[in-house]
């Protein structure tokens, strides 16, 4: 066909080439259409008023009359795969939220996360028109995306002949991981690990010594996937590898397997430097006392990760280093003689109370046995409040009884800051609120907030004591997110009194703004709430 010539009476003339340029002048500077068959569907269209959209409609228009006779098969026409949707659409107060996150960045990637979750909860999916919104934030959306958005995502990236570099997150490529980046490689193969724990490493295991250290490293990591005693063996021999990080690796994952030789071997080292001697006196009476033997530096420990650091041994403490480190690695079983409040009180008695606790502190993190974990919080507790004889309080003291509650299940956990609440320990709710569970019960949350309400209403000296361990700002994350919570929080802030610079009342707002926006995300999933979320009916 060839375009140059004149049209035809009764047929359109091209305008494909300058409406291109109006476009290209902007839709304020692009000069009128020429008037004729498609300037008159134009307006027809309703677009005329809107100059953008106007000219939208004379691209839209022109490029179809442009390309009728470029000569397109039949093939041209066929259709593109089905877009497979994960569910119904969620309500438009929901999709408008959502996109407000999206453009607010980083500072609202949690609730994003947290927007994700409550969508897979519902089985709902976001609305077609925010694909490209999604689209930009790809690579930065929560692992829960993934099931909610990530087919028809890679499903438009086809569409528009993208082949994304890198999938959504939680959805590795699981074809071959002898090929790509380190970090594709070790996805490859914690999916193949999760699939066939057996080949996995019966694979890893003939190549392992010719890959790079940074790789043998990553791989090793990996196999905690599926981690098992039949894996000890290979572990075992990475403890000689050439790369430090390829033995770290290594001894971390075996300390994981309590019946290994590894575990074994601190074992046996645990009992030789830590002893308790008992003695019995009159009426049945018996006394019990640490027996501390401080071990010696030694290849076999290196070999097992035991060692001091430079600046221990300068300071002329590496033997109770390797102590705690010995103790840190045994497996509890190595001090099953005794009963492990036992081993705690006596612990924090000794002379050498900070490399024998915290050695016993990390091995109980590590296991955690429940006998152990609750011995460690209930000694602790008791020796923080100066009630057990030959144990000074100390600040240390107390941020170690947080530590420890912080092992005890999160029910466990609530259970026992209530009770402090409920007998108004400041100072121990203080010392505690910035560790245990990620998010808190409806119940606990409604005590918490009671008793927030009563501190605030107090002295000066009590708000500045609830201001300064910075905990307050953190909770809007952890609180329950419903409306009364929202509404409890928002109740405290307006009843606190104006102070200039109060820092209090700089994480008070903190934590109701985040609380009132979590429960407005709530409620923009309920098909009644109108859309931006400021409505119920």
């Amino acid at each position: 066909m060839d375009r140059s010539a004149a049209p035809s009476a009764g047929f359109a003339a091209d305008g494909w080439e300058p409406t291109l340029a109006a476009a290209l002048l902007g839709a304020e500077r692009a000069p009128p259409a020429v008037p004729g068959p498609l300037a008159d569907l134009v307006a027809a269209s309703g677009a005329a008023a809107d100059p953008g959209a106007a000219l939208l409609a004379r691209l839209a228009a022109e490029g179809i009359h442009h390309l009728a006779g470029t000569g397109f098969g039949p093939e041209a026409l066929a259709p593109t795969e089905p877009r497979e949707a994960f569910g119904p659409e969620c309500p438009p107060a929901a999709a408008t939220r959502l996109y407000g996150l999206l453009v607010d960045g980083q500072a609202a990637r949690n609730r994003v996360a947290e927007w994700f979750d409550l969508a897979a909860a519902a089985g709902l999916r976001p609305p077609a028109w925010l694909f490209q919104a999604l689209m930009l934030h790809r690579d930065s959306l929560p692992a829960t995306a993934s099931a909610v958005v990530g087919s028809e995502l890679a499903w438009l990236a086809r569409a528009c002949g993208e082949a994304p570099d890198e999938p959504l997150v939680g959805a590795p490529d699981v074809s071959d991981w002898t090929t790509g980046t380190l970090a594709e490689r070790r996805a490859a193969f914690a999916a193949l690990r999760a699939r066939d724990p057996e080949g996995a490493r019966a694979a890893l295991e003939p190549v392992f010594r010719k890959e790079k250290a940074d790789l043998r490293e990553a791989l090793v990591h990996a196999l905690e996937t599926g981690l098992s005693a039949a894996d000890e063996p290979f572990l075992e021999a990475c403890l000689d590898d050439r790369a430090g990080g390829v033995r770290l690796a290594a001894q971390q994952l075996l300390q994981g397997l309590p019946g290994s030789r590894y575990a074994e071997r601190m074992a046996a080292r645990a009992r030789a430097a830590l002893s308790i001697e008992s003695k019995r006196r009159l009426l049945g009476r018996s006394t019990h006392t640490l027996v501390v033997t401080l071990p010696e530096e030694s290849a076999e420990l290196a070999r097992d990760g035991v060692e001091a650091s430079d600046w221990e041994r300068r300071g002329g403490g590496a033997r109770a280093a390797l102590l705690r480190a010995i103790l840190a690695r045994a497996p509890l079983h190595a001090f099953a003689d005794h009963p492990p409040r036992l081993w705690i009180e006596l612990a924090l008695r000794s002379e050498w109370a900070e490399p024998v606790f915290r050695g016993l502190f990390s091995a109980t993190a590590r296991a955690r046995d429940p006998a152990w974990t609750e011995a460690m919080a209930d000694v602790t507790a008791e020796a923080s409040e100066g009630r057990i004889s030959g144990v000074r309080r100390t600040d240390e003291l107390l941020r170690m009884w947080a530590e420890a509650l912080a092992l005890l299940p999160g029910a466990e956990w609530e259970a026992r800051v209530a009770a402090l609440i409920r007998a108004r320990k400041i100072e121990g709710v203080l010392a505690v609120l910035g560790s245990g569970p990620e998010h808190f019960s409806e119940p606990f949350s409604a005590a918490l907030l009671d008793w927030l309400a009563f501190v605030t209403r107090g002295s000066d000296a009590l708000r500045r004591d609830l201001a300064k361990p910075w905990v307050i700002a953190g909770l809007g994350d952890r609180l329950w997110p419903g409306d009364d919570t929202a509404a409890s929080a928002a109740a405290i802030l307006a009843r606190l009194p104006e102070e200039e610079g109060d820092r209090l009342r700089t994480q008070l707002t903190g934590m109701t703004g985040t609380l009132e926006l979590r429960a407005a995300i709530r409620r923009d999933f309920r098909p009644e709430t109108t859309v931006g979320g400021n409505a119920r009916g």
